[in-house]
């Protein structure tokens, strides 16, 4: 509401990832989630906020896109920008209970997307969405001994692949696949920017990023009645 409390009822807000390394207010966007969660919760609503690949990045010390802002404040804490999301802090708590792959009704959020390898690779939802809070925060290097640490935090996991939109692309047998492994009729993604939101594979595939950072304000996707729609900033 123009007060910033949960106005959706018993609705559903996901927040498919990156909300890092997006300007100077992340932390406030933090507590914001953080709040509007509970106060969903309360009326019998939900507030889900995926993980992205900034979230794994600053938490293990990869800082090449964060605000200026953060390095100042670690400095006058005397902690690193990754400890001030730490765990033993209530931010970084939270964080760590987040899901990289979220399945609701027939939909799946997962900020990249789902790589065709991944039935070969980590086939269980639950596992998967354990595997990566396991390891977040881990440096780099440790990521690289890990043949599938390294496939999930930095390769062509579902924090980062763009199959979908860039060479080479998945196929629409492939993407059948992966529908019918997750039951679900459509995969909901971020990451890889597009002038609006967009249907791929015949709607099977909704590509969310429009754009919705320095400035520019984005759109929402909408489910409501059975039917997706393009939210815009107008309304």
């Amino acid at each position: 509401d123009a007060h910033n409390h949960w106005a959706f009822g018993k609705g559903v807000l996901v927040i498919n990832g990156d909300v890092f390394d997006r300007g100077p207010y992340q932390t406030e966007a933090l507590w914001a989630i953080y709040r509007l969660a509970q106060e969903a919760q309360a009326e019998g609503g939900s507030v889900q906020m995926v993980l992205g690949n900034h979230e794994s990045m600053v938490l293990r010390g990869d800082l090449r896109y964060l605000s200026p802002k953060y390095l100042v404040v670690a400095k006058l804490l005397q902690r690193s920008v990754a400890e001030l999301y730490g765990k033993d802090t209530e931010l970084g708590q939270w964080l760590r209970t987040r899901a990289t792959v979220l399945r609701l009704g027939d939909t799946l959020f997962v900020h990249g997307g789902i790589s065709p390898d991944l039935q070969s690779r980590a086939p269980e939802l639950l596992a998967l969405n354990a595997r990566i809070r396991a390891r977040l925060g881990d440096d780099r290097a440790s990521l690289k001994d890990d043949p599938q640490a390294s496939w999930l935090f930095l390769g062509d996991g579902p924090l980062w692949y763009r199959g979908y939109f860039k060479m080479p692309r998945a196929s629409s047998a492939e993407v059948d696949a992966l529908l019918k492994q997750f039951a679900v009729k459509r995969i909901v993604v971020g990451h890889t920017t597009r002038d609006e939101i967009v249907s791929l594979y015949g709607g099977r595939v909704i590509g969310i990023d429009a754009a919705l950072k320095d400035g520019a304000p984005g759109e929402l996707l909408v489910w409501e009645n059975n039917r997706l729609w393009r939210g815009l900033a107008d309304g």
